[in-house]
């Protein structure tokens, strides 16, 4: 008896465990069968459907007409479509699409450190141009500089190709060399350099010789941006500054906590350091949080065109909230909360969700931080960095950088 009972239980263990097992293939089914939907055309609106289908049939005609069919990528050509649609939304210079290496590049940018030559590159009017020379590189000492158009590397033509094709081409084993040709000026200059790790100085400082006023840059707000410069300042400190000029300038920003921690660095506590309004129209203030020590020194800081992003943010923050005279140019403008969303292939959407707001309530998107007094480099002037000033007198330091030379005189003054 025990022993059909037993039978008799197995054989209704083994039809509810089949049992089981159709139902979870159903609802398995049945649920790939909705995310189909929703990632396919048929979960997409009418007007969505409609713009799919003018696409496709744009496609059909370049693949069935085009004289130079053996030129058609694919997979550029996809990439110029999500390009085009981004575009169209007017966040330029934020909201964009990375390929899988460009996705690749961002990281390391916020890491601080690669292989290659030393200089961050943009694209920017159908060119290929260096945004800034990074202190201490193999392209900083050669003379590379801020607004070189890249034309050629290693003796070949990149003119029309992406900038993540040159991006390629520029980064390599380390220890090997490649030749960039730049154009600067209408004339066309040649550097021959040697790849090697690049370690990105977050924070770096300088005093102006004779004075108690150090000009501490930051590059960009990486992963341990605040901490580096903390120790930027400290070491300013000991070597006798106590003003201090906190240079923005070229920063194209990065890490949103980054500029929050180094805001609270310098502002009381519960001071706005910005506002977020999210697309339906809801804001929200971001204090500087509890059990921040802010330092109290006099400070100034500068901006130009290129500051950007993170770095609006901080510029806005000391500005209004009246910690800092901030000098320069209006900035980029660059005012939206990026989110990642990566695609199939490891390429990605960097999308603009949420924009910032200054505390004064001031958009940075499109007008930019306008600066509490406004004075330029000059015609083909460059900022000074920290590495610069050595060597310099203060006389010749003050002269050849407008913008450092206001702030001086405004701390001086203090």
């Amino acid at each position: 008896m025990w022993k059909s009972t037993a039978k008799g239980r197995g054989r209704d263990r083994t039809a509810a465990l089949v049992l089981a097992f159709v139902v979870i293939l159903v609802a398995t089914a049945y649920g790939a069968y909705l995310y189909g939907r929703s990632q396919s055309p048929a979960g997409l609106g009418e007007e969505d459907k409609k713009s799919l289908a003018l696409y496709a049939e744009a496609l059909d005609t370049v693949r069935d007409d085009y004289v130079g069919r053996e030129d058609i990528d694919p997979k550029k050509q996809t990439y110029g479509a999500i390009e085009g649609m981004l575009d169209t939304l007017g966040d330029e210079g934020h909201t964009r699409f990375l390929t899988p290496e460009e996705r690749q590049e961002n990281r390391d940018s916020l890491s601080g450190s690669y292989v290659g030559i030393g200089v961050t590159l943009e694209s920017k009017d159908e060119e290929i141009v260096v945004e800034s020379p990074i202190e201490g590189s193999p392209a900083k000492e050669a003379g590379v500089r801020a607004g070189d158009v890249v034309v050629a590397v290693g003796g070949e033509s990149v003119r029309g190709e992406d900038l993540s094709e040159v991006v390629e081409k520029v980064r390599g084993p380390e220890g090997t060399e490649v030749r960039l040709t730049v154009v600067r000026g209408g004339e066309e200059r040649v550097f021959d350099l040697e790849r090697t790790e690049i370690e990105r100085p977050v924070a770096s400082w300088a005093m102006i010789p004779g004075t108690d006023v150090a000009l501490v840059a930051l590059s960009s707000f990486s992963d341990n941006s605040a901490e580096k410069l903390e120790g930027a300042f400290e070491d300013a400190r000991s070597a006798g500054a106590r003003r201090f000029v906190l240079d923005l300038r070229n920063n194209p920003g990065g890490r949103l906590d980054q500029a929050v921690e180094i805001a609270g660095d310098f502002l009381r506590q519960g001071s706005v350091i910005y506002i977020r309004e999210e697309a339906s129209g809801k804001r929200e203030k971001v204090y500087a949080e509890d059990g921040t020590s802010p330092t109290d020194e006099p400070l100034a800081v500068l901006v130009n065109d290129e500051t950007a992003s993170s770095s609006e943010i901080l510029a806005g923050a000391l500005r209004d909230n009246d910690r800092a005279t901030v000098i320069g140019e209006t900035t980029f403008g660059t005012g939206t909360v990026l989110s990642e969303f990566v695609l199939r292939d490891g390429s990605a959407i960097l999308l603009g969700v949420a924009e910032w707001l200054t505390p004064d309530g001031d958009f940075i998107r499109e007008t930019g931080i306008v600066p509490d007094e406004k004075v330029a480099l000059g015609e083909n002037a460059m900022p000074l960095t920290p590495g610069d000033l050595r060597g310099l007198s203060r006389e010749e330091i003050l002269e050849r950088d407008a913008q450092l030379r206001r702030a001086f005189e405004k701390l001086r003054g203090q």
